[in-house]
């Protein structure tokens, strides 16, 4: 019964459950994903390219139907090809980078305080061209604005960083760089890093006013995504002949490929995410699967194909409250169908499941699936009295820790001490000898 339940437990703990939350209106790609105002999750696409303005923000204040935010991200008189990034900063100020096509306008950043309600254009960064696009956006914790774009011809792409929220725009000093930037991160020690073009990654550590490159990964073409995943471990995820991840804990000094072979179905890695049940996902190409490894990027396993999509842009978490208990779901946004894909993590409370094997054998079991205490406390119902075998099980599916216990008829309650374990996922299994009913918990310091 072990072996079998271990096997489940692989299954399970691979399978974040995708569902189509539908196009957004004439959406064909969702470019970025973010949570804002009043918990609700905004979206930045390319809508139908019959439009004249191309680039909109949606939202879904239930975490399931979408609208357009009233206000749009462009200036009367501008012509742009869609909301290529969408970052929710300090309080709850959104700002959206656009594309340009046209060589009259500007790729510019616009900013909303009311939900995108309203928009209000930033001063234009600098030099632009025709098929310019603001690519990433991040305001880090002393409020400096920091912009990646893809000047197209390449001569002038530096990033650019503004200290008074985009009123005025500087150029990094000393940096030899020019090429697109897609992606910054800023790290718990406030390093700073963004990801672009060829083999460069780059760090700085004074809020963006100079950057260094770091020591360049082998065998990588662009960088997409870079993640802290724990205390200065920092990921990046790239495309080369196959999807590569990175991985440093020196600042970039050196980088160690992470689950190599594993990817060997992607062209690239486009999207990573450190979750808050302790595992990383990783949004790929061209397929749309998207990835989940438990043991810091050495095994991953699928959790699935995006039907309809070819690219995982961007990947969120996002917590849903209902009466008893609180939900947290992953976020998916894609292309080329303007699909935004939502896949339930765990849930915060109380969560119960039957199951029947026939009509005079029901076992019900509940428990906390999110622990912070030391004691993890389960309430188990049965119909008829039984034997019962508890187990936990971590990440793998080893066994490590087990008891037997006689359950009487109707309500039993079980405490096992979890003290010693360290933070991350596990599984609960109830072996009765005829069924079994397993639950992932996730420990937290």
């Amino acid at each position: 019964m072990i072996l079998i339940a271990c096997s489940v437990f692989l299954v399970i703990n691979s399978a974040v459950t995708w569902e189509n939350t539908n196009e957004l209106q004439n959406a064909l790609y969702v470019y970025d994903i973010t949570v804002g105002l009043n918990g609700y999750i905004y979206a930045g696409t390319k809508i139908d390219s019959a439009s004249t303005d191309c680039g909109r923000v949606f939202f879904s204040q239930d975490m399931w139907n979408w609208q357009r935010c009233a206000g749009v991200p462009w200036v009367v008189g501008d012509t742009i090809e869609g909301v290529y990034s969408l970052f929710n900063g300090i309080g709850d100020t959104l700002f959206a980078g656009t594309g340009v096509y046209h060589s009259a306008d500007v790729p510019r950043i616009h900013k909303s305080s009311d939900g995108g309600a309203t928009w209000s254009a930033l001063n234009p960064y600098g030099t632009y061209r025709v098929g310019s696009r603001v690519t990433a956006l991040l305001e880090d914790n002393t409020g400096t604005l920091h912009l990646g774009n893809n000047y197209w011809g390449m001569s002038a792409a530096h990033p650019r960083y503004s200290t008074d929220r985009g009123s005025t725009w500087q150029t990094p000093s000393g940096l030899s760089y020019n090429a697109g930037q897609y992606c910054f991160c800023q790290s718990s020690d406030n390093t700073i890093y963004f990801g672009a073009w060829s083999d460069y990654i780059h760090r700085s550590t004074d809020n963006g006013a100079t950057w260094t490159a770091t020591t360049p990964p082998v065998n990588i073409s662009d960088t997409y995504s870079i993640i802290e995943a724990g205390t200065d471990t920092i990921f990046a995820g790239t495309s080369a002949d196959i999807g590569r991840l990175f991985m440093t804990t020196d600042q970039g000094d050196t980088w160690i490929e992470k689950g190599e072979g594993y990817f060997d179905s992607t062209t690239a890695i486009r999207s990573l995410f450190y979750a808050t049940d302790g595992a990383i996902y990783a949004g790929t190409s061209p397929d749309a699967e998207v990835f989940v490894s438990v043991d810091k990027g050495d095994t991953w396993i699928s959790t699935g194909i995006l039907s309809g999509a070819t690219t995982v842009y961007q990947i969120i978490e996002a917590t849903k409250t209902v009466v008893r208990q609180d939900s947290a779901f992953l976020f998916a946004a894609t292309g080329p169908n303007g699909d935004v894909f939502r896949g339930l993590l765990f849930v915060v409370g109380i969560d119960e499941q039957v199951l029947t094997i026939d009509n005079n054998t029901a076992c019900q079991i509940s428990c906390r699936t999110h622990i912070r205490s030391d004691l993890l406390t389960m309430n188990i119902k049965v119909n008829q009295p039984q034997p019962g075998e508890l187990m936990i099980l971590d990440a793998t599916g080893a066994v490590i820790h087990k008891t037997d216990h006689w359950l009487k008829q109707g309500n039993n309650s079980i405490g096992i001490d979890i003290g010693h374990l360290s933070e991350g996922i596990y599984f609960l299994c109830l072996d009765t000898g005829e069924q079994q009913i397993i639950r992932k918990i996730v420990r937290l310091k």
